[in-house]
Parts: C-alpha cells; structure tokens; sequence
C-alpha cells in the first residue's frame, strides 16, 4: 500500500538523528548514572555490613554473571530482615556491576528485552520514595535497617549514608527517564521499519481502517510482513498506531505531532552563552572549600593547646639549661621537629614526616582566614575567583582539594602524636581533633562532587556540540 513517501523519508531521517542524539549523548550520560549508582549501592552496603547491621554473603556472587538476574522482592519475616536485604544488596550491587562492564551503551544492543530488564532492575529498592513504610519487601526493610543505623551510628556513617541514598535518588530518576525515552524510540524505529519493509507490499482498502475492517488490513499486513520482517515479533498494537497515522481522518495532525515527537532540538545559539556557563558549579565547589575555615581554626586552636600542655610538662636538666643559656645570650628559640606518621586514605599506607608545629599552626589560621573570604561572595577574594576563567577555577579548586587531603593527614597524625607522646597522667588534656577533620572530609567530598558535576556537564555540552544543538 502506497504512503506519503515525503512523510516516510522525513521520519526516516528523524528517527536517524534521533538514534544519533542517543548514541552519542543520552547513553553515555545514562552509562555514567549506572556507574554512580553502583557506588552509592556499594557504599550503603560496605557501611551497613561494617556496623554489623547488614549480615552478607561476598562469595556468592563472584562468578562471572552472564544475565541480569533480578534480586527477588517477596516478604520475609523480621528475624530474616538482615541476611536477606544483605544477600539481595549484594546481588543488586553485582547486576550495576554486570552492566557497567559488559553493556554496550548504545541504541543497538540496548534492545527493548534488555531495557525491560533494566527498568525491572532499577525496582529492586525504590530509590527515590525510599521509606520504612513503602508496600516494596527490598526498600522497607532495607530502610529499616538503615534507620536502626542513624538511631546509634556516629555522624560521619549517617552522612555517607545519607548522600549515597541521594546519588541513589537522583539516578534512579535519570535512568527510569532515559529507560523510558529509549523504549518510545525503539516503538517508532520500529514503526519505521515496518513502513519501509512492510507496507510497500502489503494490499488493501485504506477507506477499511475507518469503517470498521481494521482486522481485515491487519490480516493483509501480517502477510507482507511475514515475508520482509520473519525474524522481528508482530505487534498488532503498533500496526495499528501506524494505520491511525496514515490512514485517518486526522493522519496530517498525528504524522506532524510523531515528527516534532522524534526531532532533536536545537538551540537558539544566542542562547547558548548562558546555557554554557559552568562557573556556578565551580564556584558552589570554592564555597565548600570557604565552609572548611571554622573547621581548620578550631584544629589550630586545638593543635596549639596540645603543644602547650606538652611544652608545660617538667623538663628535663639539660632542656632547662639549655634554656637558661638562649635567654642569657638573647638566642633564637629553634622550633623543634617532630615526627609523625600520616595514612595514605586510599592505600592506607603509613609514610613518616617531620613536622614544625608552630609553623604548621601558622599555615591553619592563614588557610582560615583565606578559606573564609572564599564562602563570603562580597569578599574581594571571592570575586576574584569569580572572575577567572573556568579552566584556572578549576585548577585552583583541584590544587586546594589536593592541599587539603594533605592537611588532613598531617592534622590526624599530629593528634596520634599528642596522644602517644603525653603520659597517662596528662591525656586527658589533650584535645582530640577528629570531628574536625571528619567535618573538613565531608566538605571534600562535597567540593569533589562539584568538580565532577562540571566535568560531567562540560562534557555534556561536548556532546551536545558533536550533535549542533550547541554553537560550536
């Protein structure tokens, strides 16, 4: 049966550039969702397991998978609670992994049987309506176990908690809506596919789809397609939408609306000036790093006054006579060094370093007093900041991240230091600075996130070039 062959061709190129739109943004996009939700999942997990509130089984899901295996979501009873969420949180957690290594993110290999499985997949725990009273077996009980955490946990566990779960939200979000948008494409590729294959050989009344003998012509269809597209599923429901498209009264309003459905927007690039702007992101970074200063003035404070109470302690002969001899002759007091070991967080390996406190407490309250101009956006520093191009923002915001994570070691390993040098008898006078440095971390973490939302835009924005919905 003949078609507009100016309809067919313009859907033809629609579907094409819509393919392309997908291949070269929303999928890999979509790739980085599943990345980020595997680490959140993991997250969630590794702490529950380490609080002893998750019981699981690391073995079990070693193997190499070659399927996405749904984690089963039936009831359970209390006692139950903790062994099972652990086991179908390690299953959940090795399906992200099976799809992050062995997908191929693009519209070719994502078919609609494996979009099924991974829209199945993204219901194991409703992420974005995670709560205690939800009717789904896997997001009630694991919220349960979750709030017997922040019931007893220390703030650090809550907080990591507490972001994983939003990175679990938000991604959730983004993969259902990218799941969905491919779903509707492979609907119309196929639609296509069957306008060209298809109808082209296929004999019958058209005036039959609006009387009533739709079954006759879907009959007639069936025959042609049995010969050019054997090896594809019949769907009658879609023969169906193509028929209202062509055929109907109002085919030209519903042939209109599915091409402004399939077209890719592009941008008015005088636009585009605003829409590029990433600077707001970067700066949201340097105002995480400014929140740090309390955070490094207290730990100055505290490092002071834990030399002080050591430096108070009685000395000995020759340390008194040394003394008496630098105030006779008006010597300089030379800073002593101190050893210390600080932790690699990553390898976890120990590294020894001779440290000058006072210099080091020095270098704390001018960071402070910089750091805090930075989180205040009259101040000079902050509007100098905001004026430099994104590239020097961000080298600015990774080098002073970098300092940071170096100053947390030190600062951890000058307080291991108080506290083995000091005799039992004073300890109690030595000042503990780990909420400090665990407040300092999470700020890292935060301005980390930043950075990686930038890069994560920026190259959004790349794509988005490669496709000209942005100026170039």
């Amino acid at each position: 049966m003949d078609q507009s062959p100016a309809f067919t061709d313009a859907l033809f190129q629609a579907i094409m550039e819509r393919q392309q739109y997908f291949d070269l943004f929303l999928l890999p996009k979509l790739q980085e969702e599943y990345r980020i939700a595997q680490g959140a999942a993991k997250t969630v997990r590794t702490v529950l397991v380490k609080k002893g509130i998750l019981r699981d089984n690391p073995y079990k899901y070693d193997s190499k998978v070659e399927t996405i295996e749904l984690p089963p979501d039936e009831n359970f009873t209390e006692s139950e609670r903790q062994a099972v969420i652990g086991e179908r949180m390690a299953q959940y957690e090795a399906m992200l992994d099976y799809v992050n290594n062995y997908f191929t993110f693009s519209c070719d290999f994502l078919t609609t049987e494996r979009i099924n499985k991974l829209a199945s997949l993204n219901r194991t725990f409703y992420w974005e309506a995670f709560s205690h009273t939800s009717n789904r077996p896997n997001t009630r009980g694991l919220a349960e176990l979750i709030n017997t955490l922040r019931t007893g946990a220390d703030p650090l566990s809550t907080s990591i908690i507490s972001d994983a779960l939003t990175q679990l939200s938000k991604t959730s979000i983004g993969i259902t809506k990218t799941l969905k948008g491919l779903s509707d494409f492979h609907r119309e590729r196929y639609k296509v596919a069957v306008r060209k294959l298809v109808m082209p050989g296929a004999v019958f009344n058209p005036d039959l789809v609006n009387s009533g003998g739709m079954g006759i012509v879907i009959k007639e269809i069936k025959k042609a397609f049995a010969a050019s597209m054997r090896d594809q599923p019949f769907y009658t429901e879609l023969i169906e939408e193509i028929l209202r498209e062509d055929f109907s009264p109002d085919h030209a309003v519903l042939q209109q609306d599915l091409i402004q459905k399939l077209a890719v927007n592009k941008t008015d690039p005088k636009k585009n000036v605003s829409a590029e702007s990433l600077k707001p992101v970067l700066m949201d970074g340097v105002r995480t790093i400014g929140a740090t200063a309390s955070q490094l003035g207290t730990i100055a404070s505290k490092i002071a006054d834990n030399k002080h109470t050591l430096d108070s302690l009685e000395k000995s002969f020759f340390e008194r006579l040394s003394e008496l001899f630098r105030k006779a002759f008006n010597l300089p007091q030379e800073e002593e060094e101190v050893t210390i070991t600080t932790i690699d967080p990553v390898t976890q390996a120990g590294k020894r370093e001779s440290i000058k406190i006072s210099t080091f407490v020095e270098d704390l309250n001018k960071r402070s007093r910089i750091y805090t101009a930075y989180s205040i956006k009259t101040s000079p520093a902050h509007q100098k900041i905001e004026a430099m191009d994104e590239p020097q923002i961000l080298d600015m915001l990774t080098r002073t991240i970098a300092e940071l994570h170096t100053i947390l070691k030190q600062s951890a390993g000058l307080d291991d230091y108080f506290k083995s040098t000091a005799p039992s008898s004073e300890r109690e006078r030595i000042r503990g600075i780990k909420v400090e440095i665990s407040a300092v971390r999470n700020s890292i973490v935060k301005a980390n996130q930043c950075r990686a939302e930038y890069a994560a835009q920026l190259e959004e924005q790349q794509q988005l070039k490669k496709l000209g919905i942005l100026d170039a």
